[in-house]
């Protein structure tokens, strides 16, 4: 046999080979779809057919919330400046302590205010002795009317000057005006103390209030005296109770919003000045009404619609009448009645002949 004819017979039976192959590989994609189409679950929904979700219309309450945010402050704060200046003797007072009233804080050096105190008291002491027996003399007739007027003036002399030094050495011991907490303590024993510098910061945080501002759209929805829900997160997913105590009937000087105070009380100490609050103010509030998630109503056609499953099996596109919508639910005034099956997603891709599937 030739060389050239070998080759040939050689090049068929490769031929051959990558045509069985192809065969092979055509019959097992096959195979395999076969076997997959008679694995499949015949109850799959097909492409036609829209997933929905839905719910039961029923009677509820809805409120329509405007919150406004702002930071916490001390209904109650004073920054202590002594009135006199001089070294201080005694700090009696720690940062953070609870005081009341009165409470001495701390003393400043009075040896020199000391001295004048002291002659004032003994200058008055004398005036009255002197005003007593004087008068005792004018009622015998033993000395003359013009004696008498002179020792009346010269006790209430001496009376001013103990009062004046009395007060002058009062300002030496600096007490709290106020019950609250110290916030800042800025005096040392030995330092000196004086009108330049505050020496002392104390607040009350027994009540806190918020300074914020509300819109147009609220003003007169809310008045004073108001109950509200104040959020305040660092703090607790709970809201606190607070009260509007201040409202502005005109906006702020180059605002268009109205001023407004909400206060809470804060026996507890639990939250503290300047941490961050939502007051959430309820401005609308509708009882006895058919709500719905706000996604679930449509604009179709140029109608508001909701998508309504009858008898379990047939889409419905119904005209309804909306009230308020908060952004999460949105009052229905008509076109609704409790228990309809209302469509809440999926509700898009809907038309009245369309087949759905309901899913959780």
């Amino acid at each position: 046999m030739s060389l050239k004819k070998f080759d040939s017979i050689k090049k068929l039976s490769r031929k051959k080979k990558i045509i069985l192959v192809c065969i092979v590989v055509f019959f097992l994609i096959g195979a395999f779809q076969i076997v997959s189409n008679r694995l499949e679950d015949k109850t799959a929904v097909t492409s036609d057919v829209v997933n929905i979700k839905v719910t039961t219309a029923a009677i509820t309450t809805l409120e329509n919330t405007s919150p406004l945010t702002g930071r916490l402050q001390p209904i109650e704060e004073v920054t202590i400046i002594p009135k006199a200046m001089g070294e201080v003797t005694g700090v009696y007072v720690e940062l953070g302590q609870k005081i009341t009233k009165g409470t001495v804080l701390f003393e400043l050096d009075k040896t020199q205010v000391a001295t004048a105190y002291n002659q004032a008291k003994a200058s008055y002491n004398d005036a009255q002795v002197n005003l007593s027996r004087m008068e005792t003399l004018y009622r015998e007739g033993a000395v003359s009317l013009q004696q008498y007027e002179q020792a009346k003036t010269a006790y209430t002399i001496a009376k001013e000057a103990y009062t004046a030094a009395s007060d002058g050495m009062s300002n030496y011991i600096v007490t709290s005006p106020i019950d609250g907490y110290i916030t800042s303590i800025n005096v040392d024993v030995g330092g000196i103390a004086s009108q330049s510098m505050a020496a002392a910061t104390i607040a009350n945080i027994d009540k806190l209030e918020i300074e914020t501002s509300v819109s147009e759209a609220v003003i007169n929805k809310i008045r004073v005296g108001d109950k509200v829900d104040v959020l305040v997160t660092s703090v607790s997913d709970t809201p606190f109770p607070g009260k509007i105590t201040a409202l502005s009937p005109a906006p702020a000087v180059g605002s268009l919003t109205y001023p407004m105070k909400v206060t809470l009380d804060n026996e507890s100490a639990a939250i503290k000045p300047g941490m961050f609050a939502e007051v959430i103010i309820t401005s609308d509030k509708t009882v006895n009404t058919i709500a719905l998630p706000s996604g679930a109503v449509l604009i179709k056609s140029g109608k508001t619609v909701v998508a309504v499953i009858e008898d379990g099996k047939k889409v419905v596109f119904r005209d309804v009448v909306v009230g308020v919508d908060n952004g999460e639910l949105a009052e229905i005034k008509s076109g609704v009645k409790a228990g309809d099956i209302v469509v809440i997603e999926g509700q898009y891709y809907l038309e009245e002949n369309s087949e759905f599937n309901i899913i959780d």
